[in-house]
């Protein structure tokens, strides 16, 4: 009976584990960067077939760019195994937040110094298209940007003030409101303000697109 018990307990114990996320709350840095990498950009703006061209690699489950007619073409690196607040200091490319992809959603890092600066450029309404390694896409519209200044600029555990709202969050409730949601897509970078490139921290969120039905005439 004590072996059956126990039995029963540690399958539950197992049944919980795989079904916890793996990842811990942390909100990566996207500020300064030290020791920039140089590597050859691609194109400031190509076509979306084009640039599908270039970042293709035939891995049907990589993200290798995301694109936004006449804003940005970025191609897209994964974080290195066991780092989850490392952001590429390669000029002209994002990183995706592994993180995000154990809570379902789609999370994307950039220094504010680097491709970062993109972000800025983005509105609601805008689409983003992810470009995977086999070329097959899917698009998300931008339905919110949220700013926050950090109480801590430079620890990823940081409290942040909401500076729409005026309200204080810790660093996790903060990473369950973006990359805590389930098919949403984030884009990060940081805020610079009085002289500290990572004073605050910007959120673009996006949802997956559904464009209207054509109307019949």
């Amino acid at each position: 009976m004590m072996n059956r018990k126990l039995l029963f307990l540690l399958l539950a114990v197992v049944s919980l584990l795989v079904w916890l996320p793996a990842a811990q709350p942390v909100i990566p840095l996207t500020g300064a960067v030290a020791e920039p990498v140089t590597v050859a950009p691609i194109s400031a703006q190509p076509d979306l077939a084009a640039f599908i061209r270039q970042v293709a690699n035939g891995q049907p489950q990589q993200v290798t760019g995301i694109y936004v007619e006449g804003v940005l073409a970025l191609p897209v690196i994964p974080q290195p195994s066991g780092q989850p607040a490392y952001v590429s200091s390669a000029p002209e490319t994002v990183t995706q937040f592994g993180a995000a992809s154990d809570f379902g959603s789609l999370g994307f890092l950039a220094h504010n110094t680097l491709a970062g600066a993109h972000f800025f450029d983005l509105r609601v309404g805008a689409i983003i298209v992810v470009i995977y390694g086999d070329g097959h896409t899917r698009s998300y519209q931008v339905t919110g940007i949220r700013r926050f200044q950090a109480v801590n600029p430079n620890s990823p555990y940081s409290n942040f003030i909401d500076l729409d709202q005026g309200s204080t969050l810790t660093y996790s409730d903060l990473f369950y409101q973006t990359y805590g949601v389930a098919g949403q897509l984030v884009l990060q970078t940081c805020i610079s303000a009085e002289g500290n490139d990572m004073w605050g921290r910007l959120f673009i969120l996006a949802m997956p697109y559904i464009p209207e039905p054509a109307r019949s005439h």
